[in-house]
């Protein structure tokens, strides 16, 4: 049994937490060595018996070849051996339990950062070209990545108070940029402001004099 979802990227599944708090694997299974779905552990024919599931995720890029990185729910949910809707969390209406934890806690956040395939490739294409571009025309290429640069400036602003609006916290904000919170708040509070965008931590952090005026940046590109 197994969640994916509509896009292929993600496959939930659960794994048996046994008695010492690590989670079940095949080595724990005597009469399987690929076997370790969380049902097999129920204490019977010799295998420990769980004390309860997790949440678990396989997660896929666009190539849908192997898990290019995994991850495991923090909350170790009770398990109902001969009812696997109840443990799963997917028994009635409201979604509950490790299918909850999975589908709120791992995949929208995910879903909410990952890149369009289609962006994907033009940044592909981009990185390509301009690879080529800088051993043909090395200059050309410079003048390039700095257009390249006015435009991702402008566009973090823009994406910055959009997320803003949609109740996204700084912490959320840095993650998606791969930075800190307060690292994302330097880069981009005060450009906020020249926009007109409310800065709701503008008590919280100081101003950073040593931060690239991306929005000036942003600005001269467009008028280039």
């Amino acid at each position: 049994m197994g969640w994916v979802t509509d896009d292929g990227l993600h496959e939930g599944y659960l794994l048996a937490v046994l008695a010492d708090g690590r989670d079940a694997t095949a080595a724990d299974n005597p009469h399987s060595d690929t076997n370790s779905a969380w049902w097999c552990f129920d204490g019977t024919d010799g295998r420990p018996r769980a004390i309860g599931v997790r949440a678990a995720c396989d997660c896929y890029d666009e190539t849908f070849t192997e898990p290019v990185r995994t991850w495991r729910g923090s909350v170790v949910h009770p398990v109902h051996f001969g009812d696997d809707d109840k443990t799963e969390g997917t028994d009635g209406e409201e979604v509950s339990g490790p299918y909850a934890e999975w589908e709120n806690v791992h995949v929208s956040p995910a879903a909410a950062t990952t890149v369009p395939g289609d962006v994907a490739a033009l940044l592909d294409t981009v990185r390509t070209r301009l690879g080529e571009l800088a051993e043909q025309r090395p200059l050309a290429a410079l003048t390039t990545v700095a257009r390249l640069e006015a435009v991702a400036a402008a566009a973090a602003v823009r994406a910055a108070g959009a997320a803003q609006h949609r109740g996204e916290s700084w912490t959320r904000i840095g993650t998606a940029l791969g930075v800190t919170r307060q690292a994302a708040h330097q880069r981009l509070a005060r450009h906020l402001a020249a926009t007109g965008e409310p800065d709701p931590d503008a008590d919280t952090f100081g101003a950073d004099d040593l931060a690239v005026d991306a929005y000036r940046l942003a600005r001269s590109g467009e008028n280039r």
